[in-house]
This record gives C-alpha cells, structure tokens and sequence, in this order.
C-alpha cells in the first residue's frame, strides 16, 4: 500500500479516491498518558473521514461524555455477554427474551442518557394497549386473527428485566437520572397474586393424592418438593448418596438446568442440610426400591429421581400428569411446579416457624441474614419440617403401597394406574 498524500484536513491521508487513513494522538484524561490512534476507512469522502477523526479524537478526550453517547441496543449486548457469564441458563433465557422480543423494539434506538420515564412508561402502556397477535382456528376450521392482552405479569417481567439492566447502565454509563423511576405497571387484579400459585393444607393433600394414585412414578419427586421448599433445580439435581437414611438428613450440594450439573449458586441458594421427616424418608425409600426393581435408567448413575431415559428431568416432564392430578383434586386455579415452593412457605407460615427458621429452610438469606444461617440447628428446622407436614390430613400422606406390579419409571410417557 502507498504511503498516501496529505490531504487539506489535517490528520486525514489519501490512499485512493474511497480510501483514507486518519490518525491522531491526544492525552487520556484517565491515565494521563499519550493515545496514538491510526486507522484505514474504506468507501468514504474527505470530509467523512475528518468527522471520524473528529469524533475519535473527542471520545479520547471525554471519555464520561462519550460513554454516555450509548444506544440501549449496543449496552444490552454488553450487558448480556457479560451476565451470561454468572447467571444460569434459564435467567440468561428471560433476559435475551425480554430484550429481543420486547425492549430493544421499543427503546433500542434511544442513547441511554437521553431516555426519559415517559419513554419508558410509553413503552409500557403501548404493551398493555396492544397486546399481541395470534392464529386460532374459527368454528369453520379457518385460521383467523385475534388480538390477545398481555398478562400484567409479563410486563413486569420486562420491565424488571430493563430495570436491572438500567441499574448497571447508570454506573456503567456515569448516567444522571434512572429512567425507570415512577414507572407505573398495570393494576393487578385481585385474583392476580402469589397465593394464586399456592395450595392450601386440604388442596395439597388432594393434590399428593391424586398424583400418588395415578401416577406413582412422579409422586416421590413431587412430595419431595411440597415437604422440603426446595427449587426444582435442586431436587431434581439429588443423588442417592446426598440421602442420609441413618442421620435423616438430605445434602444439597448440586443444581442442574437442562441437564447442565453445577454447584448451588449464590443467586439460588438452597441450605447445605435439608431434615427429612419419617414420612418422607419412607416414600423416598419405596421410590428407591421401585426403581430397584425396575433397574430403571438412571439409578445405575446414581440419580434420586431420574427421567424414563436415564436423564436429568426437566419440569414439563410432569406436564401430562400435573393437569390431570389438578383436575382429580377439583383444583381450577393456575399452579405450577413452583407453585410446591410458594405453598411450603405458605404452610411454614401457618405453621408459626420462626422468621429465621424460615430463611434457613428456603434459602431465602439477604446478606444481613447470612451470618444468622448457621445458627439455626437442625433440630429447629426437624420441628418445623414436622409442623408443616402435620398440617396435611395423616390418612393422605402416606407412600403408595409397593404391591409388586413394579409400576412406571419417572418420565413424561403415560403412566399405568396404580392398583393400591
């Protein structure tokens, strides 16, 4: 390549007629010391590589300035390279969701430090006034358009999601105001809360019933996480070796998501220690006897409650027999499996365990908490344990009877009826 001619804009060279090499040296104000820059531009004027130059020049010399000159699209995407890095996969998922599918349309385009709350708040009542649009299928069998709300709690799934990004970007960014402050979400509805996705004492004893009288095969994981609070994660993460049969204990020393095994993160916590009461050391070990029997895949590997395959289960393998066991137990309103974990606390609750039993037993710690974890011994989270599996009615707690037809491995194939 030639060396190139000066041109009459200082620091630009002409290489060819599309062709220009700018270079410039300034002082970093941060560091104090000289930055030499030199950089080829392709497919521009003279003019256009000046106002390169110009703005390069500017960037190093007002760094604060520049790095708030920063569209929400192009921090997003630092943002979340940078989180994938110390969240889990399913978080990292609603994060890339709710930006993709939702904020970047909308606010992708705004520099960060010129985004004002009523851009926000626009973007959250345009959500609400347009909902979304589907295809179902008419009386006629035609596929036909239908515009559909969004659930208040979707939208605040995104804005929770843009909010804790926005966090960052103040800092990042050295941002003067945080856009996200009096934002307004839509009014919940009075059905629309967390007791929505719990179960009473009665329910949940209809609901371990149902599930244990058709479909044996899941019902062990299921008890495990109505009697413990523990996240899916963690339980479905359990080896036969984290079982204390003799000390009545449960360790807790992994989690999995999809499959993908790790250590217990400081975001989900689960306790080290987990007590197990009589009644569910005696369905864990009728579930290990079945799966015994059944040399059912997975038990070999030494997992607790593995899939029909062998596999680490994922929640919708309960899919089939969670609706069924809903509708058996005349349960109509919404409730997932996470829902087992917002019912133990409930029930811990009805229980009267004290507040710091309770953070130890669902791993619930804020950082002043953390230093009182260890305090709590087992023998009070024993009682409390106790205290909440009393509360289910003593006839309908009890483990299917091991009849000797063997049953049906865990998994998501239909299960045959169990005979007891």
């Amino acid at each position: 390549m030639q060396r190139g001619s000066p041109t009459r804009y200082p620091g630009v060279l002409k290489i060819d007629d599309k062709t220009y090499m700018i270079r410039l040296k300034a002082t970093d104000p941060r560091t104090g010391m000289k930055k030499e820059v030199a950089k080829l531009l392709e497919g521009v004027s003279p003019q256009e590589a000046a106002q390169m130059r110009a703005e390069l020049m500017d960037g190093i010399k007002n760094p604060v300035e520049q790095s708030r000159k920063v569209r929400v699209t192009d921090f997003a995407k630092l943002w979340i390279e940078s989180k994938s890095l110390r969240i889990d996969f399913t978080t990292a998922r609603t994060y890339v969701d709710a930006l993709e599918g939702h904020i970047l349309p909308a606010l992708g385009n705004y520099y960060y430090d010129a985004l004002t709350t009523q851009d926000v708040q626009r973007w959250i009542d345009d959500a609400i006034r347009n909902g979304y649009t589907i295809e179902v299928r008419n009386e006629a069998g035609e596929l036909v358009k239908q515009r559909r709300a969004y659930s208040r709690n979707s939208i605040g799934v995104w804005f929770r999601v843009f909010r804790t990004m926005t966090r960052d970007a103040m800092v990042a960014l050295n941002l003067q105001r945080d856009p996200t402050l009096r934002v307004e979400l839509p009014e919940a509805p009075l059905d629309d809360d967390r007791e929505s996705n719990s179960l009473s004492p009665e329910q949940l004893a209809s609901f371990l019933d149902a599930m244990r009288t058709n479909y044996p095969q899941h019902f062990a994981v299921v008890v495990t996480l109505a009697y413990t609070g523990l996240r899916w994660c963690h339980t479905s993460a359990l080896r036969w070796e984290d079982f204390d049969e003799e000390a009545g204990v449960i360790r807790v020393d992994r989690k999995q998501v999809r499959g993908k095994v790790g250590k217990v993160s400081r975001k989900k916590r689960a306790p080290k220690e987990y007590p197990v009461e009589p009644e569910l050391a005696e369905i864990l070990k009728w579930h290990r006897q079945r799966l015994l029997k059944e040399q059912a895949p997975g038990f070999a590997a030494g997992w607790m409650f593995p899939s029909s395959t062998g596999t680490l289960r994922t929640p919708n393998s309960l899919d089939r027999a969670w609706a069924k066991c809903l509708t058996k137990a005349e349960i109509t309103h919404r409730f997932t499996v996470h829902g087992l974990r917002y019912t133990f606390t409930d029930l811990v609750r009805r229980a009267n365990v004290d507040a710091v039993v309770r953070r130890a037993l669902t791993g619930h710690v804020t950082e002043d908490m953390q230093r009182h974890y260890s305090t709590v011994g087992m023998d009070e989270k024993r009682a409390a344990i106790a205290g909440v599996i009393r509360l289910v009615p003593p006839e309908r707690r009890a483990a299917p009877v091991c009849d000797g037809s063997g049953g049906t491995r865990g998994g998501t194939e239909e299960p045959e009826k169990a005979t007891a």
